[in-house]
């Protein structure tokens, strides 16, 4: 792995392309600059995932409980559309889940970067040294169950990030002495 990590960074010097110059768009876990030491990693609160499962599988209980009332003379055919329906709801439930887990929010010692994605990655990072503005967003239900969103504002062309549904946002100085 290391011996991957050191030709990836060699191409990129021999390229001739400055690595601190713009977004890295390269995941953590597979590449991390030799310098770099990741600090933590966290996922989305768990009410994140929690309340849209819990809504799905009560919706999906009434659905299949109620559907066969729809078709009283053809059991065959309700039987069919309910499990059709099961499968699919489960399938939905099932990627929710993953979505959940999916979803990476890594600190390193010199950047901030966001891993999103299941099956294709869609990873954003921002360079400490670029960021300009943190922002900390947390409404009622989130100062009851502890967790919000940060914003990160950076330099020049490199946009913003946002960290959504962080848990324990009310140790946000933490965060702060952690990253800057």
């Amino acid at each position: 792995m290391k011996n991957i990590r050191k030709l990836l960074l060699r191409k990129i010097v021999k390229s001739g392309r400055n690595i601190k110059s713009r977004p890295t768009y390269i995941s953590p876990a597979f590449l991390i600059l030799p310098e770099e030491k990741v600090i933590f990693k966290t996922h989305p609160h768990w009410i994140f995932v929690a309340v849209p499962e819990v809504a799905f599988a009560i919706l999906g209980a009434l659905v299949i409980k109620y559907m066969p009332f729809f078709f009283v003379e053809q059991t065959f055919l309700a039987q069919g559309i309910t499990v059709l329906f099961a499968s699919a709801w489960s399938f939905i439930m099932t990627i929710l889940l993953l979505d959940w887990l999916c979803t990476n929010y890594y600190l390193t010692n010199l950047r901030l970067v966001e891993e999103r994605g299941i099956i294709g990655k869609r990873i954003m990072s921002i360079w400490l040294n670029k960021v300009q503005d943190v922002t900390c967003k947390f409404g009622i239900l989130g100062r009851i169950f502890g967790f919000g969103n940060i914003e990160i504002q950076s330099a020049g062309t490199y946009g913003k990030i946002v960290f959504a549904f962080l848990p324990s946002l009310q140790n946000i100085s933490d965060f702060e002495h952690r990253c800057f």
